[in-house]
């Protein structure tokens, strides 16, 4: 394939300091696929396929950035492409420790603050809410951040209670 000849990928898992890299790809909205999950298999599942052979041939890992409910593929995205870890995360899709919980073994599980709540809860119920995340999640397998993007109507003494919550948590 014409796009391999200058597949950017193989350049940047030959860097010593590069441990792996993180392919974002919004495949769905709050309750599906934008696509069939056949259409997925058929043609968008197979090109992340071959990004995630580019780094584990090299010994590093591949990452998975989605938004949408992609849960009808997921598992193809853990057994067939052989993801190393997934991010973005909506309470209202599944909350992050249920994701955790049913596949949590397979794959690392990045972030799962929901953006909407890191938006809006005060202080104290904020600080609960990650500290309830925390719990469920860690220690195995799991990095604390947002399920998304921090957008920038988070204000930011919440983004920063996040990060709080998770120092006190160490």
């Amino acid at each position: 394939m014409a796009i391999f000849k200058h597949n950017p990928y193989k350049n940047v898992v030959e860097i010593d300091n590069v441990e792996g890299f993180f392919q974002g790809d919004d495949l769905g909205f709050k309750t599906s696929t934008f696509l069939s999950p056949e259409h997925l298999r058929k043609l968008v599942i197979p090109w992340h396929k071959k990004f995630a052979e580019i780094a584990h041939q090299k010994g590093k890992m591949y990452w998975l950035h989605c938004c949408g409910n992609i849960l009808n593929v997921i598992d193809d995205f853990i057994d067939d492409v052989k993801i190393d870890a997934f991010h973005s995360f909506q309470d209202e899709i599944i909350p992050v420790w249920e994701f955790k919980k049913k596949y949590g073994e397979k794959i690392a599980v990045l972030g799962g603050v929901d953006v909407n709540k890191l938006a809006t809860y005060d202080e104290k119920n904020l600080r609960k809410y990650v500290k309830e995340v925390l719990d469920r999640c860690m220690p195995y397998k799991y990095a604390l951040g947002s399920g998304n993007s921090i957008t920038n109507y988070i204000p930011p003494l919440n983004y920063l209670i996040m990060l709080d919550e998770g120092l006190k948590y160490l």
